[in-house]
């Protein structure tokens, strides 16, 4: 009965140390620095974008925004249409930005 009784025991205190029974283990992600940081590499490219736009002749205007290549921007000689996309994208980032709790980065 003895020998039953300890057999049982350790088997149960080694099964639990196996499974990790009553361990809470937390998920960490670890991207998320990585995310935080293509995000504002990304709100750099859109400030940088928009400060070009701003700052070119509608003339000039395509050909500036085909050569800074910012996804997710559309292309066109409608200087009010990008800046408006501009703006939706760096929305989109920054509510990115502030879900994943990201650091502000400032100037």
């Amino acid at each position: 009965m003895k020998k039953t009784l300890l057999f049982t025991l350790s088997s149960l205190t080694i099964a639990t140390f196996m499974t990790a029974c009553g361990q809470s283990v937390p998920y960490v992600n670890t991207n998320t620095e990585e995310e935080c940081l293509t995000i504002n590499k990304n709100l750099l490219k859109v400030e940088t974008f928009t400060q070009t736009v701003e700052n070119t002749s509608a003339f000039h205007l395509e050909e500036a925004a085909v050569a800074m290549q910012t996804p997710k921007i559309s292309v066109s000689n409608n200087k009010r249409q990008m800046l408006r996309d501009a703006a939706k994208r760096k929305a989109q980032l920054e509510a990115e930005h502030q879900k994943l709790g990201c650091d502000v980065v400032t100037k």
